[in-house]
């Protein structure tokens, strides 16, 4: 008896343990979006990035929440991981209530974007957007969060709604993207992840940009001028949404 009660002890002790060495990093912890927008341009979207890693020996299956504060009704908000982009209702990549049940397992020392996408739908305003991380097996500790403070401001000039317009589109995307705003724009170039150029094309306006042979992931695409040189850089998501 006192054997097998030690051995219980010693196993509880172990699981203990074991919890206690999860860690992960949210970098950067505070994320600040701020940005001018035409309020006819339904489509336009403020984006958030940021970045979960592993930081345990252990391999994790997460848990993101995301919680609103103060965000406009009309706002719509979306949250991409490594696996998906999701549509506005998903609040959570485990939520029972809703059928949601998307394990996202990083590795020991493995990472996963955490970017939040704002669509103001013609409505200025700030909101707070905060994503806590738990896991799967003990949902109600959360071990991190990062805040995402996004402002979304009308423009009063034309300067300022140009510079608003400049956007890639559709965001995620599964075979092409397009540009908004694009004056003075000459190339659009893709990288993966990891910064390696996968493909490079000239800015034509109203071209559709093909990269349905590519894998799904997600990818940068930097818009540059000939005499300006980099005027922005987006991260460009190819897979799809889920409903």
């Amino acid at each position: 008896m006192k054997h097998c009660l030690l051995s219980f002890f010693i196993l509880l002790l172990g699981l203990q343990a074991a919890f206690a060495q999860l860690s992960f990093s949210f970098t950067p912890d505070t994320v600040e979006v701020s940005d001018y927008f035409d309020p006819n341009d339904s489509e336009y979207e403020l984006v958030g990035y940021a970045t979960v890693k592993n930081e345990s020996s252990q391999a994790v299956n997460v848990k993101w929440t995301r919680i609103l504060t103060g965000v406009p009704d009309e706002w719509e908000v979306q949250v991409c991981d490594l696996n998906l982009c999701y549509n506005q209702v998903v609040y959570s990549n485990i939520a029972p209530d809703i059928g949601a049940n998307f394990t996202l397992t990083l590795a020991p020392g493995a990472q996963t974007n955490m970017d939040v996408h704002v669509k103001p739908r013609g409505i200025a305003g700030s909101g707070e957007v905060r994503i806590d991380i738990s896991t799967e097996e003990n949902p109600d500790e959360v071990f991190v969060s990062g805040t995402y403070y996004i402002n979304a401001l009308l423009t009063s000039s034309a300067r300022e709604a140009s510079g608003a317009r400049l956007a890639v589109f559709p965001n995620p995307t599964t075979e092409y993207f397009e540009l908004r705003g694009a004056e003075g724009v000459d190339q659009v170039v893709l990288y993966n992840i990891i910064g390696r150029q996968v493909r490079s094309f000239r800015a034509e306006p109203g071209k559709r940009y093909y990269i349905g042979d590519l894998p799904n992931g997600m990818y940068l695409a930097s818009l540059a001028s000939r005499k300006k040189g980099v005027l922005k850089t987006f991260r460009l998501s190819k897979r799809s949404i889920q409903p």
